[in-house]
């Protein structure tokens, strides 16, 4: 009996064993999770990750009304939680109330807006904020954890989202094209270094490869893929710059950095700033102008450079380029503006080592004046360290990211 009873415990825990084996070395992991019942396809051909992460409490598709705090005049925190880097502004028309005339349905009266659309970082959910009436939805309930970043068509219907891909035991940047509703969607090509987007008529992408970096142009769905250009120069960032592009090499205290402009026709890269310490550019819609920061003796320095006339015009304010927004019709900047700027700059920054107190400037590039739009510290006892500035087409509403705490932020115009 004795005997028996060993046997059976002994062939019981090797079917334990057997079973935790399995768990341990045949299961995989990652980062792409289940909200409500919905989730993205993994990147990894070879199977999906499986952490779970709770979706928003807030119900799907129905507004919560008295949205954001207000932190000064103005100035109101949109949200509490990290969000990714990017968000997109939309104005939206004001509407009579009536009857269409297409369908004879009858309209509701609503006053304009400006229309705000984020991803929340730990979820990956999209949502929309109305700027004036003051209202949050959540737009989409897939999950896509950890987004870092987000690049979005200008009318908010679709974000390109990157996130750092874990699968298959090695990890990459992955880039996933999500629509404002949260169907649908797919992955771009893995470990892009780069997404942007102009209007719903182009998408380019940059990749690093052992001999440099390539850039490909397509439409945001796919069509008309082609090379753009390929380079030896790595660590490169591309921005639109009119028909043109701007190919910026990457900035450092101690290190030399160089702008070029890259013909969309030829792909070829002709010099226009460096070599500079410190560099980083901010290139206008319009492609008439290159804002840029860099070191002079040391210390930063802001300019803008007029690409017709190749004049270089120091401004008065001294801030980095990734800390302005340009206006649609290039006529504006907007920057939050470092009341002391010490440390290695910029990479102490970069790094997450420093954190700055920023004012927020306007900037009136046919007059040259620059504007005090507001201090944070000194209105609302706020440290804004902004970063991912984004303004609307009517330059009503400007939104930005706090690098300190990740939260987004609006301030009227």
């Amino acid at each position: 009996m004795r005997r028996t009873l060993l046997i059976t415990a002994a062939v019981v825990l090797l079917i334990a064993l057997g079973v935790g084996v399995y768990f341990v070395f045949f299961t995989k992991k990652g980062g792409l999770t289940v909200g409500q019942g919905t989730s993205f396809p993994s990147s990894d051909t070879n199977g999906a990750n499986s952490a779970v992460v709770s979706a928003s409490t807030q119900e799907l598709g129905v507004p919560l009304a008295n949205a954001g705090t207000d932190i000064a005049p103005g100035l109101v925190r949109i949200t509490n939680t990290p969000v990714s880097l990017g968000s997109v502004a939309t104005y939206v028309p004001g509407q009579v109330a009536g009857t269409s005339t297409a369908t004879s349905a009858p309209l509701t009266s609503y006053q304009p807006d400006v229309r705000v659309e984020y991803i929340e970082r730990e979820s990956g959910n999209i949502y929309d904020y109305q700027a004036h009436a003051r209202t949050l939805t959540r737009l989409s309930n897939k999950t896509l954890p950890g987004v870092e970043e987000a690049t979005w068509l200008p009318d908010g219907s679709l974000a390109y989202a990157r996130f750092l891909d874990k699968g298959s035991g090695s990890e990459h940047i992955g880039t996933y094209a999500l629509p404002a509703t949260g169907t649908g969607g797919y992955f771009l090509e893995p470990g892009l270094a780069q997404v942007i987007a102009r209007g719903t008529s182009t998408l380019v992408t940059l990749l690093s490869t052992t001999d440099g970096s390539s850039a490909t142009i397509s439409t945001p769905s796919g069509a008309g893929v082609r090379t753009l250009f390929t380079t030896a120069l790595s660590a490169i960032r591309v921005a639109f710059s009119g028909n043109n592009y701007v190919v910026t090499t990457k900035g450092s205290a101690t290190s030399d950095g160089y702008a070029f402009l890259v013909d969309a026709k030829t792909g070829g890269f002709t010099r226009i700033l460096g070599p500079l310490q410190g560099f980083s550019t901010l290139a206008s819609p319009s492609g008439k102008y290159l804002l840029y920061n860099y070191l002079d003796r040391g210390k930063p320095a802001l300019a803008v450079l007029d690409l017709g006339t190749h004049v270089a015009t120091r401004l008065p304010l001294a801030t980095l380029s990734e800390k302005c927004a340009w206006s649609s019709d290039s006529f504006t900047l907007y920057c939050g503006v470092p009341t002391t700027m010490t440390g290695k700059i910029p990479d102490d920054w970069y790094q997450g080592a420093i954190s700055f107190s920023d004012r927020l400037w306007k900037i009136d590039m046919i007059t040259r004046d620059a504007t005090l739009l507001i201090s944070p510290k000194q209105a609302g006892n706020t440290d804004v360290d902004a970063v991912g500035l984004t303004v609307d087409s009517t330059n009503d509403v400007l939104i930005f990211m706090n690098k300190i705490d990740s939260d987004l932020y609006a301030y009227d115009l």
